[in-house]
């Protein structure tokens, strides 16, 4: 499994404007020198070994968020937040497209990530959004998609949002399936 280098850049971004062009250059300098992919430039074609890709997240975790992973849930979020309001999905989606930006999700899995699976299976009241035969499961994928569809249902309108988590690589389950129930 390989992550595609936007999903470098867009961390990158989100970092030097939470934290600043120098701290996260003196980040990436450091990690670097022990996950030598990164000295090279990283375009938004470049194929990312995902183990290279998840050590990089664990630090930035590690370093500038105590640990916490409910930061990877963030990163999704804000994800959203900037390709709605500002980035590639501006012109897409209209307030209240929420199950049409459901069903929209499995193109984004496919635009940042080489394998697995995420599907979405339209119910009475909810929506089940889940990921499937990822070669290297990890908290991190889990988190960050799911945090990126609640961040974009967030930001289209959805009222009374909740989620529930039915399976995860969190709770130890060897897939994820998430409920969200939108209205």
């Amino acid at each position: 499994m390989e992550v595609k280098g936007v999903a470098f850049l867009a961390r990158q971004q989100m970092m030097v404007q939470t934290f600043g062009e120098a701290a996260w250059k003196g980040f990436l300098t450091e990690f670097a020198k022990k996950e030598p992919f990164f000295a090279n430039p990283v375009m938004p074609v470049t194929r990312m070994p995902v183990d290279a890709f998840l050590h990089l997240n664990e630090d930035l975790l590690a370093r500038f968020y105590g640990g916490n992973k409910s930061a990877w849930w963030q990163f999704g979020i804000k994800s959203a937040e900037y390709a709605l309001v500002q980035g590639q999905l501006k012109t897409m989606f209209s307030p209240g497209d929420l199950r049409r930006f459901l069903l929209f999700t499995p193109g984004i899995w496919k635009g940042y990530f080489t394998e697995g699976d995420l599907n979405v299976h339209p119910g009475q009241g909810h929506t089940d959004l889940s990921i499937t035969h990822v070669p290297k499961p990890h908290v991190y994928f889990e988190l960050s998609v799911m945090g990126f569809a609640f961040g974009g249902l967030t930001q289209l309108g959805a009222k009374n949002l909740q989620h529930q988590v039915l399976k995860g690589y969190s709770k130890g389950d060897k897939e994820v399936l998430y409920r969200f129930n939108v209205s």
